[in-house]
């Protein structure tokens, strides 16, 4: 949102970072609160300290629904799909830089953020071995993290890959900091989706995890379904907010599955994740 842009800027000029009043956004974590129906009284602990006024980090109670949803957009079998979230979730290389890069950061952040649907983007980087996924909507850089640490298996198995990311917050994906496979561009996907895509090869997957008005998810899924490789994948991280996958998959001719996740002991009651596979 302008506000919060204006916000950001307005805070680094004074020399305080944003990111250290997260657990200190009382109001903004009650209204949130309030926003899934749930009583605030229950959730207490989260208005007074946690870390994530937005943006929440979760364990599903689904997986196993998460699983069969990415085994259907891979076209890919049950088992295969199963093998890869359980070597993402077994991975120490991966849980030690998240550990790594939280540990200074308390103040903002969980020690180990779960990973939760981002697990999915990781399944699909390893099923379907793309060349290109491209990225846009980064903040902290979790799901950056578990896409390049899928590429990074995918490039030991022979497959070579990378991850563009877009975000218009200079501050975001420090997570991850820098890695060799990731290009961070800090600029609105406006002109930067465009400028990549007369570039650079066909995309295998596109994650839209940006501002999630009908406008902009439009305009985004629609500037790369025509760039799309053979068995590239358009994902909405919220494909409840608006219905611009849907619509972009009937213009396109591409099948659109949906999954619904369900947050496990966190108020907020789930979004869901849609793909369209061409």
């Amino acid at each position: 949102m302008a506000w919060q842009a204006a916000a950001r800027r307005v805070a680094h000029q004074v020399g305080l970072e944003p990111r250290y009043l997260r657990r200190l956004r009382w109001i903004a974590k009650a209204k949130a609160v309030r926003a899934a129906d749930a009583p605030i009284h229950r959730h207490l602990r989260f208005v007074l300290a946690d870390p994530e006024p937005a943006n929440f980090t979760y364990e599903l109670e689904n997986e196993d629904q998460m699983a069969s949803w990415v085994a259907a957009v891979a076209r890919s079998d049950p088992s295969a799909t199963q093998s890869v979230l359980q070597e993402a979730h077994s991975d120490r290389r991966l849980e030690s830089r998240l550990r790594e890069a939280t540990s200074c950061h308390r103040s903002w952040s969980k020690r180990s953020p779960p990973f939760g649907k981002r697990l999915a983007w990781y399944a699909l980087v390893r099923l379907l071995r793309p060349g290109l996924v491209v990225e846009t909507g980064v903040d902290d850089g979790l799901g950056a993290l578990a896409l390049l640490r899928a590429l990074e298996r995918n490039r030991d198995e022979g497959h070579p890959g990378r991850l563009v990311s877009f975000d218009v917050n200079p501050a975001a994906g420090w997570i991850v900091g820098e890695h060799r496979l990731w290009e961070l561009r800090i600029e609105p996907t406006r002109t930067g989706l465009p400028a990549l895509l007369r570039d650079a090869p066909r995309v295998g997957l596109f994650i839209h995890d940006s501002l999630h008005t009908y406008e902009n998810e439009h305009f985004e899924l629609r500037t790369v379904a025509p760039r799309l490789t053979a068995r590239g994948v358009l994902v909405s991280d919220n494909a409840h907010a608006t219905t611009a996958l849907a619509d972009v998959c009937g213009e396109f001719g591409l099948e659109y599955l949906a999954f619904h996740e369900h947050p496990a002991q966190h108020f907020y009651r789930g979004g869901t994740i849609g793909a369209g596979r061409a």
